[in-house]
This record gives structure tokens, C-alpha cells and sequence, in this order.
């Protein structure tokens, strides 16, 4: 039996694609039956396309998080944040400026149920919870296109503003969730630094296990050109020989490419090892003639 399996690629791309053409038919039924409800929803719902492909990009991402330390990654979510929330600012200035002039024209009956019939076939797409401020959103514009529609058949000029009314609040809708992706991804970047100080305090409790390595004076994981590196700072005796130095590096070397290999470069710098004045370290004979504050 031969089985068709769809790739990885092209499953997710789908909510995306799902999410852009539920907000081209949105964007099509609001500028032809004259609903900026609808069109507000629409922009919503390009949005939700957006943040969607955002997503499953970070998550088709081979490298585990933990490991990505310059936080350049999520650059396109910070500037997809505060598009949306330009975008919702307009939508919402927008409708502001329609409520304060007369209108004439208000929008054809359809558009009360062009949000609802999208609701249903993202449902029907896309299996799965569907987020409150859609749910409230999708509402809003549907209600607000109804109540236009109603006022301006039966002549209620207050019910007029109910379109403009709700277009604002889906804008307010829109900047709210633009807020919240911007405080998301900055929580997400600290919980990073936080693994990435672990990955650091492990690098340095391995290597302090190296015979011939007196102190770890440092040792910063850093994200060069996409791989991850170690910059690794140590002490050793200051009376053995550059040779012996250098064994010992190569020692520390090999030990964490061998524990960590994510960690495809390693550079280490080698120190004699300073116990600091004025005291004195003893285990130097030919110290005795410096004093010291003790004497």
C-alpha cells in the first residue's frame, strides 16, 4: 500500500496560507458591501497569517533553542509586533475619524454574515482551538456590520456608528495582540539568557575537572555566524612550561567538544595562575623575601 505523505514544508505552510486567504475573501466582502468591520477583521486575520508562519519557521528550526544565544532569531517577531501594532493604531484612527463625520452610506446585509461563514471554514480548515480575540473579534465584526446594516434600513442614524464603532475595537484588539507577542518574545529571550548562563556555569564545572587547570577564569558561549563557539578563559601554574600549557588546553579542549557537541569551536586562552598581593601564596619558596601585610 503506497502512502502519500504530505512534506514537512508544505504542512506548514498550510494555517499560513489558510489564515491569508480567509483574509483576502475578508478583505474582497468588506471593500464591496462597504464594511471597515469586516475590512478591520481582515487585516486581524492577515495578522494571524503572519504570526503563524513566524511560528512554525522558529519551529522548523533544527537547532534547540538553548543554544541560540546572539537573539537575532527573534528580530522578525519583534518587527512583525510592532507592524501589527502600527496597523491596529490606523485601523482604530481610522474609525475614529468615520465616527466623527456624517455617514451616508452604511453596508450591504451580507457583510453581517461574510465573518461568520470565515469563522466556519477556518474551523473546518484548520482543526483546533481558536483563540479568544478571534472568536471576539469575529464577533464584533459581524455585530457591528448587522447593527450598520439594520440602522440604515429602518432609518436609526445612531446604529450607523455601530460599523466604525466596532472597527475601532478590533483595532484595539489588533494593537493589544501586537503588545502581547512583544512581551512574549521578550520573555522567551530572557528564559534564554537564563539556560544560556546554565550552559556556562556546566562548561565551567567541567573543565575546573581538568588535571593541570587551577581556576576557570571564564567561560561565555557566544552564537558566531550561526554556530555555536566558547570563549574559555584559564589559570594554570605559572612554573610549568609553555608546552605544558599548551597540553593542557588541548586537554580542555577535546573534553568539551567531547560533552558539548553542539559547541563546534572552541577558543582558549591559557593564564599563569595569580594568587594576588599583598598575601602570600605558600607553596613558593622564592617568595620570602617579599613581604607582606600578615608580617
Amino acid at each position: 500500500m503506497a502512502i502519500n505523505r504530505q512534506p514537512a514544508a508544505v504542512a506548514g505552510m498550510r494555517e499560513p496560507l489558510i489564515h491569508v486567504g480567509l483574509a483576502l475573501v475578508k478583505g474582497a466582502s468588506g471593500a464591496w458591501l462597504g464594511s471597515t468591520a469586516v475590512l478591520s477583521d481582515a487585516f486581524r486575520s492577515a495578522g494571524d497569517a503572519c504570526g503563524s508562519y513566524l511560528s512554525h519557521s522558529e519551529t522548523a528550526a533544527r537547532r534547540p533553542r538553548r543554544f541560540k544565544l546572539g537573539g537575532g532569531e527573534h528580530a522578525p517577531a519583534y518587527l512583525f509586533s510592532i507592524l501589527l501594532m502600527l496597523i491596529g493604531l490606523e485601523v482604530v484612527m481610522l474609525a475614529v475619524q468615520n465616527m466623527l463625520s456624517s455617514l451616508d452610506e452604511y453596508p450591504r446585509w451580507p457583510a453581517a454574515f461574510a465573518v461568520p461563514i470565515c469563522l466556519a471554514l477556518r474551523l473546518w480548515l484548520l482543526r483546533g482551538a481558536v483563540p479568544a480575540t478571534e472568536w471576539l473579534s469575529s464577533l464584533i465584526a459581524a455585530a457591528g456590520a448587522g447593527a450598520a446594516w439594520a440602522g440604515g434600513e429602518r432609518g436609526i442614524e445612531w446604529m450607523l456608528y455601530m460599523d466604525p464603532l466596532a472597527s475601532a475595537f478590533i483595532g484595539i484588539i489588533i494593537v493589544c495582540k501586537g503588545y502581547g507577542l512583544i512581551m512574549q518574545t521578550g520573555k522567551q529571550r530572557s528564559e534564554t539568557r537564563e539556560v544560556d548562563g546554565e550552559l556556562a556555569g556546566d562548561l565551567m564545572e567541567l573543565i575546573q575537572r581538568v588535571d593541570g587547570v587551577v581556576t576557570v577564569e571564564a567561560a561565555h558561549p557566544s552564537n558566531s555566524g550561526g554556530k555555536l563557539t566558547a570563549d574559555i578563559v584559564i589559570s594554570v601554574n605559572p612554573r610549568i612550561s609553555v608546552l605544558e600549557g599548551a597540553e593542557i588546553a588541548r586537554r580542555v579542549k577535546l573534553l568539551v567538544q567531547k560533552r558539548f557537541l553542539q559547541i563546534v569551536e572552541v577558543k582558549i586562552c591559557v593564564e599563569p595562575y595569580n594568587p594576588g598581593y599583598p598575601y602570600k601564596s605558600n607553596h613558593d619558596p622564592n617568595q620570602d623575601h617579599i613581604p607582606t601585610l600578615l608580617q
